[in-house]
């Protein structure tokens, strides 16, 4: 029932660490203790005592997920305490310590920080899914699967829409089909384009059947914030969800209360992520308390069988907080607080907020229109007030916020008119957004980022000036990826990708037009190798397989970013 539950077809949960290079290297070093826990075999006994200390962050008098007096320490890390068997578990599954303690603070809530050193790439956690299902307003999908429907099929048994008898009859449709079934309030499918108001019900249902079914994972769940305080301030919003969610189940099932139904809906409203490309969400109840932070040190991947693995992008070090981001890093500070603010009900104040020049990236700066020169920055005066006018850092001159918004509102809406194939159309208008907004500006890095995909199709096409001002581009969104994303990420391994090609066709041609020497071609090759790897450790994440297969790893494509759903 537990797989049922969790929207699982049968599947293990997903095996495996993501690890970089030196560390699968490390391990062909049989017999010592790895920073995980397991012991490597055939060491020579003098080596032992030679193994490297590294710093630690432990405090081993408290559960490491729920901070309870701990009545047992992990013997194979000796860095966590836990409780109990369950949350034991929870720290090694699969023969692996996780690196990691939850810690709470009064203003913060619960957060999460790493117990040792972790190197770049280095596994987290993975995590599996407590519930899955559409996500909230959706267009109707089937509710096994999640892709699109069209209404040429129902379950015969609910009558609600599915792809084929195959997903009427899935394990993950299952859980709530004998509940739609019983519902004194028939469903009516007949705009399959438009979100439907009534898909906001199923990702709860799913979730109180886990209530239900396996308490230990809602136990899990109990630590997380539900927002429902904040979000009934919303009138519009709650009724909605008393009326399509509470009404709809409780006449479905009377067993249902208010109470149960309002926490379900809020921890996915709080916690979930998109998922199924976007026609789902999941939450995820480990992973779910990690910190936003809108310079993240961790990326993540969810996996086919509902399985999330979250590893570090760069070095962090014992006692430092793991973050992601629950929105796109690629957005301004206006956009951004506001989303952060409106969803998630606080104020970020992570260093790139506190930090007019967002740790130099300069992404939401405009330019002075009075001064007209590329100098004329103009830049928020109170980086905590989103009501605060932005000032020139040149002539001193003051633009109310809510003008610069609306600007970038604009910007982005007559973007969306260009001809997405269109280099010309994009050239022209980022000829003129240059005029108006800091070259680092979030609408000029997305516009740069565009046309480096439509060069990559015509690269070997393009003449050396050409090519030169793709790799320019190339560079100047890379350098913005390392101040407000650092380390390793995809949409970072793409552009690298993408300045490795461009530099390999003009070391090409400067060889070939007896422009550069031969000294000079290697030393541009030799930076297209370095360029290639680094990509490629952007690009796919390392899971380790099960130990009796005869390769250890396998390297598999990294997923898109998924963001928290909204």
């Amino acid at each position: 029932m537990v797989n049922e539950v969790r929207a699982e077809k049968g599947e293990a949960p997903a095996p495996g660490a993501l690890d970089n290079k030196e560390e699968t290297e490390a391990d062909a070093k049989n017999g010592a203790i790895d920073k995980n826990g397991n012991e490597n075999q055939n060491v020579e006994a003098e080596e032992k005592p030679e193994e490297i200390k590294e710093n630690t962050y432990t405090n081993l008098e408290v559960c490491f997920l729920c901070a309870k007096p701990a009545t047992e320490t992990c013997d194979k890390c000796n860095l966590v305490g836990f409780c109990s068997e369950d949350h034991k578990t929870l720290h090694r599954p699969e023969n692996f310590c996780f690196p990691f303690m939850v810690e709470q603070k009064e203003d913060v809530g619960r957060f999460v920080v790493a117990v040792r050193d972790i190197e770049p790439l280095e596994l987290v956690m993975w995590d599996n899914a407590a519930a899955l299902g559409p996500r909230m307003g959706c267009p109707p999908v089937c509710l096994q699967c999640l892709k699109p429907v069209n209404g040429s099929f129902s379950c015969e048994n609910c009558n609600w829409p599915v792809c084929d008898k195959k997903c009427a009859d899935g394990s993950a449709h299952r859980i709530e089909c004998e509940t739609l079934k019983n519902a004194k309030e028939k469903v009516e499918f007949t705009n399959f384009q438009d979100p439907h108001d009534m898909y906001r019900c199923i990702a709860p249902l799913r979730l109180l059947k886990v209530k239900e079914k396996v308490p230990e994972v809602w136990e899990r769940l109990t630590y997380l914030m539900d927002h429902n305080t904040e979000r009934r301030g919303d009138t519009e919003l709650w009724d909605t969800y008393q009326t399509s969610v509470n009404r709809f189940l409780k006449s479905s099932d009377p067993s249902f209360k208010d109470e149960d139904i309002d926490r379900a809906v809020g921890l996915l409203w709080t916690n979930a992520f998109a998922c199924s490309n976007g026609g789902g969400q999941a939450i995820f109840p480990t992973f779910s308390f990690m910190s936003h932070s809108c310079a993240p040190n961790c990326a993540h991947s969810v996996f086919p069988n509902k399985t999330l693995a979250l590893q570090a992008k760069v070095k962090i070090n014992a006692g430092e907080e793991f973050t992601i981001s629950y929105i796109s890093t690629l957005q301004g500070s206006l956009k951004r607080r506001m989303k952060l603010h409106d969803k998630w009900y606080f104020d970020c104040k992570c260093a790139r907020c506190m930090d007019p020049t967002e740790l130099g990236s300069f992404i939401s700066a405009h330019l002075c229109q009075v001064c007209l020169c590329p100098e004329a920055f103009v830049l928020t005066t109170e980086v905590e007030n989103d009501s605060a006018p932005w000032k020139c850092v040149k002539c001193g001159l003051l633009t109310p916020a809510s003008d610069l918004n609306a600007k970038e509102t604009q910007i982005a809406m007559e973007m969306q008119k260009v001809d997405n194939n269109s280099l010309v159309g994009f050239e022209e208008f980022h000829e003129k957004t240059s005029t108006i907004l800091h070259p680092g500006h979030y609408l000029n890095i997305l516009l740069k980022r565009h046309l480096v995909g439509l060069y990559s199709g015509v690269l070997t096409q393009l003449e050396p000036e050409d090519l030169e001002r793709v790799k320019k581009y190339c560079e100047e969104v890379d350098a913005v990826y390392q101040k407000i994303d650092p380390g390793y990420q995809k949409e970072r391994g793409t552009i690298l990708r993408a300045l490795c090609e461009t530099s390999k066709l003009l070391a090409k041609k400067y060889l070939n037009d007896q422009t550069e020497t031969e000294d000079q071609f290697s030393v541009r090759v030799k930076s297209c190798i370095e360029l290639f790897q680094e990509s490629q450790k952007c690009m796919f994440v390392r899971l380790k397989k099960d130990p009796n297969d005869v390769s250890k790893y396998l390297v598999v494509a990294r997923k898109d970013p998924i963001a928290l759903s909204s």
